[in-house]
Order: C-alpha cells, then sequence, then structure tokens
C-alpha cells in the first residue's frame, strides 16, 4: 500500500504518522505489497489484515477514537499499538501484547477495552519487560511507566484524571464523561484489590496506601478525592457484602498513630498530622476516623490516650507517667537561664504545634457531618468521665497506685488548650456566650442515643455540686431544656477539662514549689556537713527542679494562658448575668436573700467558678504581667467576684467565697516575681481599683467575707480560716492607702458604732471581734510553739544516739513544728498589723466598751509575756527561720496603745484587766522598745502609762466600794455588777448587757442553752437596774 492509499484508509488516522502506519502494515506480516494492477484488491487485504473483524469507523468518529486514545495512552500510560511511541505525545508505554493478541487488529484503546487493559496492567509482574520506548527518548519518562505497586498506580492513573480534565476546554470537553468513566474504573479497581488481595501475590496494598498518604507535604486534593471515592464505593459494596472499609483505613490509620508516637514533642508540626487531612473531609471517612480513635476500654482514662487522637495530645514537656522519666531542663542547677529560656521557647512552640493540630482536628470532625459531630462529643464526653478521678484529691494522695487507669498531665492538658480554642468564637463574643444554658449540668441522659438528641454527650454532671446547693428531691426536680446547643457543650466540657487538667497540674505545681523551698533549706544544712547525705539531698533538688521546670513550661504556654483569661472573663460576665438576671453589667443593690437566688444558680457546677480562682493564682504566683496584657478583661473578673463574694445565697460554700477573695487578692498592683522584669507596669491593675464602675464596693465585700468564713456553720477547719484571712489583709491594706477606700472603710466604722446593740451586730463591729479573736489565737499559739522548739533543741543533740528510725521520727516531728510555728509567727504579726493599721484612723468603735475591754487585754498579755521574765522561754537558736520577731510584735502592740491613747475608756480597760496589767509592765515594755531602736516609742509610751496609773486608782477604789456586792448584781458570765442587767429570753437568765452583746459578736446563741440569740431578743431588767444603781449610789454616799 503506498502512502496515497494509506492516506485515504480511516484506520490510519489512528497513527501518528503515515510512516509509522506503513511499517505497521508491513510489520504484521499478511499485508502484500499491491502491485499497480491489482490496488483495489491489495486495499481490502490491508483493511481485513489491520482491521479484522472491526468495521471501520466512518469519517466524522476516527478524531473521537483518536482522541479517547491518546487520552487512554496519557493517563494510563498502557498501548495495544506498540507503534504510537513513534511520533505520538508519549515516547514510553507499556505494551500491552496478550490484550492486544485477543483483540486482534484493534490497536486502540476505548472504554470497553480499557477495563481488562487496567485489569492486565496491574497484573504485569514487571511492566519494564513490556517498554516500547521511541528511539528517539533518551531516558524513562517518569516512573509511573513501570510502577509495580498497584495502589501507587492506580492513584497516578487517578492524578492524571485529574490533570487531563482541569485542561478541558469547551471545544475538548466531549472527553469529560470518558474520563469520569475512567476514574471510575480506577476505583473500581482499587476495591476490587482491596476485596481479593489474593490475586496480587506479594503486593501489601495496606502499606502502600499508608505510604501514599504518609508521605505527602501537602494536602493533595487528586488523593483526597480518590480516599472519598474509595470510601463511598466501599460502603455501597458493603451492603452486597463486599468488604469493610474499616479493613482498609484501619491499617493506615495504626500506622499514622504509631508514626505520631514517635515523633518527639519539640519536632511535632503540622506536616505530622497533616496525612489525617485525607480522612477529615469525607463524612465516611471522618465517621471511620473517630470510630478508630474511640477506645475499646471506655471506662479506663488512660485508654484514650493510647488512640490516634490521643497520640497527638499526648505530645507533652510532661512525663507520661508518675514514675515515667522527665526529658527537658536536664541538670537544671547547672545551666544558665539563658539555656532554661531556650528550652522553654522550643517546649511553647511545640505546645503551640500540638494546640494547633488538635484544634483544627476536633473542629473538622464537629463539623464534616451531624453523625460525626455526635461521635466527636461522644468521645470528649466519655474521655472526661473516664478521667474524673483526676479531680479526686485521693488521686494526688495515693498518686501512680491509682493514676495508671487515668490519662497522663501533660494529655489532659493539651485536651484542654484544644477546647479553650474551641470556646474562642464566644469567648469574644457576648452574644454567644448568652446561648450558654447552665441546665445542661441538671440534664440526665442514659442511652447513646439519647445523648445525640439532647445535646448532652458529657456524664456525671447532675450530681456536681453547685453554686447553690439542693437536697436529692429538688435536684431531680431542676428545669431543663428538651435539648442544648454546641456552644453549651462545649462550655462545660472545657470547664470540665480545666478542672481535670489544669487543677490538678497546679496544685502539683504549687506543693513541688514548697517542696523545693524545703530542700534547699534541708540542703543547706546538709551542706554543713557535707558527705552522703548532702548529696542526696542535691540529686532530689535536682530531680524537683526538673519537673518544676517542665510543670512551668506546660502550665505557662502563652497563646493557652491568653485563651485561658478570654474564656475566664467571658465566665465571669456570664455568671453575673445569670445572679442578676439581667444581660447589662450590674450588681446586687445589698444582700441577695435565699428566696431571690435565681434557680439556675442550682444547676451551675463548682469548678467553673473554681477554675477562675486557680486561673488567677497560677497568673499571680508566675506570671503577673499577664494581668497588663489582658487589661481590658479585668473589669468583668472583679465584677463577678463582687457579685459573689459576699453573697452567701448565691455561692454557699464558704470556702469558694474565700477563694474568690484569694482571687481579689491576685489583681493587687503589688505583685511582682522576682527576677522577671515587667516593662508593663501595673496601669490596668491600678485602674481596676480605682476606676472601675464598681470598685468601692470592695471595702464592704473583703469584710463580708472575712466575717462570713466563722458564721457559715459549715466546716471550715480552724486554721484553714487564717490561712484564707491571709490573701484579706492585703486586700484591706493595699485600699487603705487609697483615700476613697479609707473613707469608706470609716463610714462603715461610724455606722458600726451607731447600731452596737442593733439586731444583728454592725459588719464592721463583728470583724474588729474576729480580729482580735484572731491575734489571740494566733500569738499564743506561736509562742507555744516558739517554747516547745526551745526545748526540743536542747533534747537535740541526744538524738544521735538514738535508733535510725527514731531519729528521723525526732527531726520530722522537729521540722513539722518548726513550719507551724513559723506560720502561726506570720499570720500572727500580719493580725497585729493590721490592728495597728486601722486603730490609726478609726478609734471610736474600738474603743467602745463591747470592744475595749478584750482589745486591753489582749494587748497587755502580749506586753507582759514578750517583755517580762518569761520571754526567755522563747530563745532559740535562729528566730529568722521561724519568722519570730518579738521587738516588731512589741513595736506594733505600743503604737496600737499610742493611737487609742485619747480614749478614756481605752485607759480604764487597760487597768480593768486584773490577768496582765502591773504598773512595772510599761516600763519592762519601754526596755525592750529601746532595745530594739524604737525609743520614740518607749518615751510616747510613758505618758500613756501614766494615764492608766491614775485609771487603775480609781479603778481599785471603786472596786474596794463595790467589794461587797450581793450575789444577784454580779453578772454569771464575767462576776461584775451589772450596771445595765438585760434577761435572756429563753434560758431566763440575766447578764450585763455589755457582756452578752460582746458574747453575740461571736455565737449568736444563748450561752446558757444554745437557743438563737440576737441583742433585739433581750429584754432590759428595769427593776434591777433600779436596785443596783440604788446600791451603787448608796455605797458611794457612805464614803463621802
Amino acid at each position: 500500500m503506498d502512502e496515497e492509499e494509506l492516506k485515504s484508509n480511516p484506520f490510519a488516522a489512528l497513527f501518528p504518522t503515515i510512516s509509522v502506519a506503513q511499517f505497521y502494515v508491513t510489520s504484521r506480516g499478511t499485508a502484500k505489497t499491491p502491485d499497480d494492477q491489482n490496488s483495489k484488491v491489495a486495499r481490502i487485504n490491508i483493511e481485513e489484515e489491520v482491521i479484522g473483524t472491526v468495521d471501520p469507523p466512518k469519517d466524522d468518529q476516527v478524531k473521537e477514537i483518536q482522541d479517547l486514545n491518546n487520552t487512554i495512552e496519557e493517563i494510563f500510560l498502557v498501548t495495544l499499538n506498540k507503534f504510537s511511541v513513534l511520533g505520538g505525545d508519549q515516547k514510553q508505554l507499556v505494551y500491552l501484547s496478550s490484550l492486544a493478541d485477543i483483540l486482534g487488529t484493534q490497536a486502540w484503546l476505548d472504554l470497553p477495552t480499557l477495563e481488562q487493559a487496567l485489569f492486565e496492567r496491574v497484573m504485569l509482574p514487571n511492566p519494564l519487560d513490556h517498554l516500547v520506548t521511541d528511539p528517539a527518548a533518551k531516558s524513562l519518562d517518569c516512573a509511573h511507566l513501570i510502577e509495580t505497586q498497584l495502589v501507587r498506580y492506580l492513584a497516578e492513573c487517578f492524578r492524571r484524571c485529574n490533570r487531563v480534565l482541569a485542561r478541558q476546554t469547551d471545544t475538548t470537553n466531549r472527553l469529560d464523561s470518558s474520563i469520569k468513566q475512567m476514574k471510575g474504573m480506577v476505583v473500581q479497581n482499587m476495591v476490587t484489590a482491596f476485596r481479593e488481595p489474593d490475586l496480587y501475590m506479594g503486593q501489601d496494598l495496606s502499606q502502600q496506601l499508608c505510604d501514599l498518604v504518609m508521605e505527602s507535604y501537602e494536602v493533595e486534593q487528586y488523593l483526597a478525592q480518590l480516599l472519598n471515592s474509595l470510601a463511598e464505593k466501599v460502603k455501597e459494596e458493603e451492603k452486597e457484602d463486599g468488604i469493610l472499609l474499616e479493613a482498609i483505613v484501619y491499617p493506615v490509620l495504626d500506622n499514622m498513630k504509631n508514626h505520631i508516637q514517635g515523633t518527639s514533642m519539640i519536632l511535632f508540626c503540622a506536616n505530622t498530622v497533616l496525612p489525617l487531612q485525607y480522612f477529615l473531609s469525607s463524612p465516611i471517612l471522618a465517621k471511620v476516623f473517630i470510630l478508630h480513635s474511640y477506645p475499646k476500654s471506655p471506662h479506663n482514662g488512660k485508654s484514650f490516650e493510647e488512640t490516634l487522637i490521643g497520640s497527638i495530645f499526648q505530645k507533652s514537656c510532661l512525663a507520661t507517667t508518675e514514675s515515667g522519666s522527665w526529658d527537658y531542663f536536664n541538670q537544671p542547677s547547672g545551666q544558665p537561664s539563658s539555656v532554661h529560656g531556650a528550652t522553654e521557647a522550643r517546649i511553647w512552640s511545640g505546645l503551640e504545634s500540638v494546640h494547633s493540630a488538635g484544634h483544627s482536628l476536633l473542629k473538622q470532625l464537629l463539623r464534616v457531618s451531624e453523625d460525626t459531630k455526635h461521635f466527636t462529643l461522644l468521645w470528649l464526653g466519655d474521655c472526661l468521665a473516664a478521667n474524673v478521678g483526676r479531680g479526686k484529691m485521693w488521686t494526688s494522695q495515693m498518686g501512680s497506685l491509682l493514676s495508671a487507669g487515668l490519662a497522663s498531665d501533660g494529655f489532659m492538658l493539651n485536651l484542654g488548650s484544644t477546647l479553650l480554642r474551641l470556646c474562642a468564637p464566644m469567648a469574644e463574643d457576648p452574644i454567644k456566650m448568652n446561648k450558654v444554658d447552665p441546665t445542661y449540668t441538671a440534664k440526665v441522659t442514659v442511652v447513646s442515643e439519647d445523648r445525640r438528641l439532647a445535646g448532652v454527650h458529657m456524664q456525671g454532671l447532675p450530681g456536681e455540686t453547685c453554686l447553690v446547693g439542693v437536697g436529692e428531691a429538688e435536684r431531680e426536680k431542676r428545669d431543663t431544656s428538651a435539648s442544648y446547643n454546641f456552644p453549651t457543650e462545649i462550655f462545660f466540657m472545657a470547664h470540665k477539662t480545666l478542672d481535670l487538667g489544669f487543677r490538678p497540674v497546679q496544685e502539683k505545681f504549687i506543693k513541688l514549689n514548697q517542696e523545693l523551698s524545703r530542700l534547699q533549706s534541708a540542703y543547706r544544712d546538709a551542706a554543713q556537713v557535707g558527705g552522703v547525705a548532702a548529696e542526696q539531698v542535691q540529686a532530689r533538688m535536682e530531680a524537683a527542679m526538673q519537673k518544676y521546670l517542665s510543670l512551668k513550661a506546660a502550665l505557662l504556654e502563652p497563646s493557652t494562658m491568653g485563651q485561658q483569661t478570654s474564656l475566664m472573663a467571658s465566665t465571669a460576665s456570664w455568671l453575673v448575668s445569670l445572679a442578676t438576671c439581667s444581660q447589662e453589667p450590674c450588681l446586687p443593690a445589698g444582700q441577695v436573700s435565699e428566696s431571690d437566688s435565681p434557680p439556675v444558680l442550682a444547676c451551675v457546677p463548682e469548678f467553673v467558678m473554681e477554675n477562675l480562682c486557680e486561673h488567677l493564682l497560677l497568673v499571680k504566683r508566675f506570671n503577673p504581667g499577664h494581668f497588663e496584657q489582658v487589661g481590658t478583661k479585668l473589669g468583668s473578673i472583679l465584677m463577678v467576684i463582687l457579685c459573689y463574694m459576699d453573697q452567701p445565697f448565691l455561692l454557699r460554700n464558704p470556702h469558694l467565697r474565700a477563694r474568690l477573695a484569694e482571687s481579689l487578692e491576685c489583681l493587687l498592683p503589688s505583685h511582682e516575681v522576682q527576677g522577671q522584669p515587667n516593662s508593663l507596669g501595673s496601669y490596668q491593675r491600678q485602674a481596676l481599683f480605682q476606676e472601675h464602675k464598681y470598685s468601692l464596693r470592695i471595702a464592704e465585700a473583703i469584710l463580708h467575707v472575712f466575717v462570713s468564713i466563722e458564721e457559715t456553720g459549715q466546716a471550715v477547719e480552724f486554721e484553714q480560716k487564717f490561712s484564707y484571712r491571709r490573701p484579706m489583709y492585703d486586700v484591706i491594706k493595699y485600699i487603705w492607702e487609697l483615700d476613697m477606700f479609707k473613707t469608706k472603710l470609716n463610714k462603715l466604722a461610724k455606722q458600726a458604732e451607731r447600731e452596737i446593740e442593733s439586731e444583728h451586730p454592725p459588719l464592721f463591729l463583728k470583724f474588729l471581734n474576729l480580729l482580735i479573736n484572731d491575734a489571740i489565737f494566733l500569738l499564743d499559739e506561736g509562742l507555744n510553739y516558739m517554747k516547745q522548739i526551745q526545748e526540743k533543741e536542747g533534747e537535740r543533740e541526744g538524738w544521735a544516739t538514738l535508733p535510725p528510725a527514731e531519729r528521723a521520727e525526732a527531726e520530722s516531728g522537729f521540722q513539722h513544728m518548726g513550719q507551724l510555728a513559723k506560720y502561726h509567727n506570720l499570720m500572727g504579726g500580719e493580725t497585729i498589723d493590721m490592728l495597728e493599721m486601722l486603730t490609726s484612723s478609726i478609734t471610736a468603735v474600738i474603743t467602745h466598751s463591747t470592744i475595749a475591754d478584750r482589745l486591753a487585754a489582749m494587748l497587755n498579755y502580749f506586753l507582759k509575756t514578750l517583755t517580762g521574765p518569761e520571754r526567755k522561754s522563747f530563745k532559740v537558736s535562729n528566730l529568722d527561720k521561724y519568722s519570730f520577731k518579738p521587738g516588731e510584735v512589741v513595736s506594733r502592740i505600743t503604737q496600737i496603745y499610742l493611737n487609742l491613747e485619747q480614749s478614756q475608756t481605752f485607759i480604764k480597760a487597760i487597768s480593768r484587766d486584773g490577768r496582765s496589767y502591773s504598773p512595772s509592765l510599761f516600763s519592762m515594755t519601754e526596755t525592750v522598745l529601746i532595745k530594739v531602736g524604737r525609743a520614740d516609742l518607749a518615751s510616747a509610751l510613758g505618758q500613756i502609762a501614766a494615764k492608766v496609773v491614775v485609771a487603775n486608782t480609781a479603778l481599785a477604789e471603786e472596786e474596794e466600794l463595790l467589794a461587797d456586792c450581793p450575789e444577784e448584781f454580779l453578772c454569771p458570765i464575767m462576776s461584775i455588777v451589772m450596771m445595765d442587767p438585760v434577761k435572756l429570753p429563753s434560758s431566763k437568765q440575766t447578764v450585763d448587757r455589755t457582756t452578752i452583746a460582746r458574747h453575740l459578736l461571736s455565737d449568736q446563741s444563748d450561752p446558757f442553752n444554745r437557743a438563737p440569740l440576737t441583742m433585739d431578743m433581750v429584754e432590759q431588767d428595769v427593776e434591777l437596774k433600779e436596785k443596783v444603781k440604788a446600791w451603787v449610789e448608796e455605797k458611794k454616799s457612805m464614803k463621802k
């Protein structure tokens, strides 16, 4: 056949050039070269040889067939025509000889033949053996040509389909339908391969798919589309007993989990979890993903950490178990602070990547479909329920014994940080925050479907202690909604995670800080002796410091701290709106009664308020400059403190109200961290106390909570209340220096003076009474401990001969005694300092007869004890070690005397104290004052001493005059003459008005039968009063 005849043959168009078609005819061996005389017969022979039984296409079909063949060759790199590489677009192709033989004269690929062609291609053990190449080609065109891994080959074919589709134009889009069918063939072949893996001997299909996904440096859209199509096809065939999708996906996800677990936190980055993105955009795959991460033992908290999702949250600078290794800040004492700072920065960078990855993962799971959202929230809710033991006190005490079944600290911190990010939109938007429904915690759900329909995926919340307590019967009757929105769920989940994660870790952190102080003290003592003991203490100190620095880095990660503050501020505004039933920021006008307490507060768990307190305490102790960075949010936090701190019917728990007072102290401008420069100053905190709309409410609120701790009737350990009151002292001292607050406190004092015998003792009077009670207890306890320490120091030398166990026990007891002494000395000093400060400006109510006698007796007693012969009983080897400063205490007490010297009532009260006052009291005091460098006080004290002597002389004369007082005129409590006798309604006893008024300041009950009693209930005994008055006047007239 000559060139002209080939050109007229429609099949010649299937060849790249006429010369190639000529060569093809020749190579078939059956074509004869036609002579001129028999040209027509020759043409028929060529058609029979080339086409066989195939009907020749019409002229208008040739172009379509050729385009389709070329497209198939481009995508799949296979051919039925070994000569296509000569002059065609593809210079190298895999020649499917078996299929070519079967098809006979069909030298092109179409959709019907592609299915078998694709099957033959993937079954080729070595495609290189079937490669046909244009002689002009220099080397292998691409790896896809000879790819032997089925999954990789099919995936590349799918990608090429997308590439060809992308370049289609309006004039060429007639191939779109065919290419989409090709993609379907690719997916079907992959499904078939996973369904019948035995057909493909030597092929690890799961590993191939895993490698393909894991090697991505960015999300490949074609691969995401392929996996989604694969999932849909498998799901479709599952209905006909096909392979389960989990069987294909789970091995890949297992490999991903192993990869993430093997990546260190420092090296963790977005690329570490990038392959997960392939399973998050498809509803089908996302559901398989979340179910893969659901643990087989959902009641074991640790099991959630061992899942794929858990492997992300597990990345931390903390040990994964109580006895595990700590990998950062090795040998901390041998490293400069710059090295520690650099390590901390690397940790923060790694944690930021972990939190970002966790946030992106959860957000995509929550958005992809309602099914996946349900299972994701179920995962979170069950994880929190399984780890509820982390919040129990016994867990922290038992340590590793009980923590084996609970998630690690690092896991919970990271989970909390991630949920904080999910809360960010509503934390910054009050409208969204107001959508949080507080009754969520009262909703009871039993089965999974109930939890889905109600939108309540957390467990155990109905049993939580709430701001306003209710009995079991009332608890079950609390109003609830039919269903709850996502903001409500994520709000309570975030707070519960903070409660189970941040709070226990912060407690460990603070205890470790205290332990370091003890170890440093022990090391100083041991270093003086040297030897093995010193080395052991140093090793313990190194280990503790390493843990301390690691915990500090984990807790103070900057972005998490900022998001936590945002959530706390928005939570504060939400709590205020619940208490006031108003969307506008305001406070209750006065004390809220029980009947006016909003019922929804019986649904708000205490841990929500606890989280706020814990966060403020952490920031104050370790990063107070953060308050200046978030200054605009401090107003909301102050509002919730003032709203609840002094309102027992809004917040029943006295411990929690005391913690709010501690939170208020955290906001004081004076807090700085030693060695940590603060370039931001304290402007925002100063403005909070001086310029906030409700700041003046601080004065009355702090006094109220100070008093209410004593009056709750609930279990508050006796010494614990002093720890609660210490931060209150700091708040009062700070506001005392501000004129507007000092004026406010003076007004409260004057009000107390006016209402001193009202039905309910005025607030300021009760506050003063408790101050005196505290001072008496604390100073006395401190002195007793100092006396015992002196005795033990004398015995300590003999302890060297004791057996090791007894010696260790004795030393431990001695150290504990020293800690108690230091605590009581510090708190006693704080209380006396407070009295000195108040008496510098407020005198009238303090020197009222209800208070004056007790105050004078207390001051006299401690002056006598600290300046008289007994003072030698408190001399120990190191006074500073126990914060024992007798000279300072004597100076402060003296200053109180000087502050009140103008009050004749107080002067008489000093002289009436028969227990401690003597003419030598002030002379002994003057000696001590001069010795400690306070001669100025000694000189002024002499004037008071003279006044007291005069008063004492008058008192002695009066006592002599009234010495034979009838028994019925004496108060049965204090044995003093009842100048104003009153009857108690319950016990019918008659006592002096001043005596019972003083008693009711601390205890509003009848001292004889414990029946409730207030001052308005007592009845003046007019008849007895007249008798006493007549008798006294008679005695006075007789003396004249």
